[in-house]
């Protein structure tokens, strides 16, 4: 951001600075000589207080972002889309060399995804495609970490995709934790507290399905606090975010009157 908060010299400053009387026990003091040291100190401190002068700028070290650790940078970065990705490479030279792992990952990603779907010219290959997707997660991709655990889904290999899911989901990942908490649902017996966790997480970024998994949650759990209100809401959001069963409930919730006031005008629009 390069919004501008204290005035230029050039612009002047709206702000003057004023003297305040030294008063004690009603009288005023006499005006302190301004020719001593001392005094002279105090005088650049008030004003310096009400903005007659510019502040200190700030030295080039302050924006020096090459100075950014590259394991936190990294860290940062490993949920980027390959938009994001290529922008903050460009940033400088040191970024640029700190990513070009994950720039590495995100064409192991599409390898992964040709051999995955069969497109691009190659041949449907779920082995070739989990070896790539795994590729790019040790690269640090979280979008390469969520495929493969896709992957393993598949496999029925569920620990190791879980695995992957954490991974990714500790990283900030809305589909990683998305699949994580539907995880924790499916698992034997369902952990629905940290699936409301997880899920919560990735519905606060805007993720529709987690929104749409989160408001089952809380519409039928019956360990975890039924919240029927909360329940609609997130239909809402999921609904509003264009996911065609959140739409269907909320009908559902105006047509008999839970979690929204009953409204059947409001169910057949929706």
């Amino acid at each position: 951001m390069n919004q501008r908060t204290w005035p230029d010299r050039s612009n002047g400053s709206r702000f003057a600075a004023f003297q305040f009387p030294n008063i004690i026990n009603g009288k005023n003091r006499q005006s302190p000589d301004l020719h001593s040291s001392s005094q002279k100190t105090k005088v650049k401190r008030y004003n310096y207080l009400f903005c007659s002068t510019s502040p200190p700028q700030p030295t080039d070290a302050a924006h020096d972002f090459s100075s950014l650790p590259f394991d936190i940078l990294t860290r940062i970065a490993a949920s980027f889309t390959l938009p994001h990705l290529r922008a903050a490479s460009l940033v400088c030279k040191s970024w640029s060399d700190a990513l070009r792992p994950l720039r590495e990952a995100m064409v192991l990603l599409r390898w992964g995804k040709r051999f995955k779907h069969g497109r691009g010219g190659v041949r449907k290959n779920l082995d070739k495609a989990l070896d790539s997707f795994l590729k790019g997660a040790a690269r640090g991709l979280t979008l390469a970490m969520v495929d493969a655990g896709l992957v393993y889904w598949e496999m029925d290999k569920k620990e190791e995709a879980i695995a992957l899911y954490r991974r990714a989901a500790e990283l900030g990942d809305p589909a990683g934790q998305c699949n994580l908490g539907i995880s924790y649902l499916q698992a034997q017996p369902p952990n629905r507290k940290e699936a409301v966790k997880w899920l919560y997480k990735a519905s606060i970024t805007g993720h529709v399905r987690a929104q749409y998994q989160l408001a089952l949650c809380l519409h039928q759990s019956c360990r975890v606090d039924r919240n029927l209100r909360e329940a609609a809401r997130w239909y809402l959001k999921a609904a509003e975010g264009g996911y065609v069963r959140a739409m269907y409930n909320i009908s559902l919730c105006y047509s008999v009157g839970e979690g929204l006031p009953q409204s059947r005008s409001q169910a057949r629009s929706g």
